[in-house]
């Protein structure tokens, strides 16, 4: 059992992962733009072409993301993406003769399509992966995995994922408690749970580099592996016996992750800022809530409970009706008259979850409701102070749509597990920051905190 006392566990060693060293260009492709939250200084783009992705090979630092939004997409336009992606990369890399590694970033609380988008890879390569890696701790977010078992911290316990509401997800819930078993039901029995390899926590701690070798080796033909991990000392490690076993050895791995195994590897770790020196306007700023996990709702109540901030609320049952347009264009409106005289806005859908039994029914009313939201901050002739999105597919679309932005920087966090984008020249709004609020992390005031620090 997960306990706190397993998690502050710290050996102190000086763990040397020579990142300096490591041959391959990392390129992180994110499944929604929270990914972000543990890296700075690092190029994030939203588009795929063979332009900008050889723009991200030629970047100084050992990683660049790619923005997919793919969690907003169905699995057959999961599939189509992740192909162009992926034949796109070989081109470049091929052209540019640099060796990469992909990391395919994904949710701490294993909602997306956690299966499907590295087999895609793997399978659209020109040579196959001999294994990928599950990765999904998340130290930041109080997300970990021990003896198998993915964690998250509710209160002052630690619960299995698959107790917590993210294993109802209308789209990507699942049932599995042990990690082997997640893949398995992932993958509709295509890997079987005793097929599944674990470096587990005790082949970390004590610093068992031998045995992780022998597993590294023993990889071939897509097998799967599920990584223990509860602190950034027991990620490190692994990070270490990696760089060292490919610097030695000729295996093409792929990794499913969350967050921390991306700070782990990445030469520039995120870290706290402050944001004063953005402000460029007397105009309000908004905030824009699509989240609907009961973390969010929580928060955006405290929010309101406890500001001055002005709400309008987004009646999600408007998708279905003729008058749809009408009702945006009255709201998008409401804001520009707050923003316009110095009020700072907070719009949030209604937190009724409309659910249906067909799945991918479920994400188009998803997709719906966060496009109407975007729409809203696209047809904007004020620009604000500041903007926060809430919620992985909501800042996707207010970044990619609603913002336009192609090319931006990822300049650092507002808090713990909260990235900030610095927008580019083609963007709406130029070089203004834009924050990326998650809907699973802080606790109950963590968005009222980050609006006071936007204020």
């Amino acid at each position: 059992m997960l306990t706190k006392d397993l998690i502050n566990v710290f050996k102190h060693d000086d763990i040397n992962k020579h990142l300096a060293d490591l041959k391959y260009k990392i390129i992180v492709l994110d499944d929604d733009p929270t990914g972000t939250q543990t890296v700075k200084d690092l190029p994030v783009y939203t588009k795929w072409t063979e332009e900008w992705i050889e723009d991200g090979f030629l970047q100084s630092h050992n990683m660049f993301y790619i923005l997919t939004n793919s969690r907003a997409l169905n699995e057959q336009e999961t599939i189509s993406l992740h192909q162009e992606v992926s034949a796109n990369i070989q081109k470049v890399a091929n052209k540019l003769d640099i060796p990469y590694l992909i990391i395919s970033r994904g949710d701490s609380t294993l909602r997306g399509h956690f299966y499907l988008e590295p087999k895609v890879l793997s399978d659209s390569s020109d040579q196959a992966f001999d294994a990928v890696f599950y990765i999904p701790a998340f130290f930041e977010g109080n997300r970990y995995t021990y003896e198998g078992i993915h964690y998250l911290k509710e209160g002052e316990q630690y619960i299995p994922v698959s107790e917590s509401e993210f294993a109802q997800d209308t789209t990507f819930g699942f049932k599995s408690k042990h990690m082997n078993d997640f893949i398995s039901e992932k993958s509709n029995g295509e890997v079987q749970s005793d097929e599944v390899y674990h470096i587990t926590l005790e082949n970390l701690r004590q610093r068992d580099k031998e045995t992780i070798f022998n597993v590294f080796s023993n990889l071939n033909d897509f097998d799967q592996v599920v990584v223990d991990a509860v602190n950034d000392e027991d990620m490190d490690f692994f990070v270490a016996c990696l760089t060292e076993f490919l610097a030695q050895h000729d295996k093409r791995f792929i990794f499913r992750t969350a967050a921390s195994f991306v700070k782990a590897i990445c030469e520039t770790p995120g870290e706290i800022i402050n944001l004063n020196s953005y402000k460029e306007n007397d105009n309000g700023g908004i905030i824009v809530v699509g989240s609907h996990v009961k973390k969010s709702s929580d928060q955006l109540k405290y929010l309101l409970d406890h500001s001055f901030i002005s709400e309008i609320e987004f009646d999600v049952t408007q998708i279905a009706s003729s008058n749809l347009q009408a009702y945006v264009d009255d709201i998008t409106q409401l804001v520009e008259r707050y923003i316009d005289n110095g009020e700072d806005v907070v719009i949030y859908t209604s937190r009724d979850v409309i659910r249906t039994e067909n799945l991918q029914h479920n994400l188009s009313i998803s997709t719906a409701i966060s496009n109407s939201l975007v729409s809203i901050v696209s047809n904007l002739d004020v620009q604000p102070k500041f903007i926060i999105a809430k919620g992985g597919i909501t800042s996707s679309d207010v970044a990619t749509k609603g913002l336009k932005i192609e090319k931006a920087k990822v300049i650092g966090q507002i808090t713990q597990g909260v990235p900030v984008w610095l927008t580019g020249s083609e963007a709406k709004y130029q070089n203004i920051p834009y924050v990326i609020f998650p809907g699973n992390v802080g606790d109950e005031e963590t968005l009222s905190s980050v609006y006071e620090l936007n204020r």
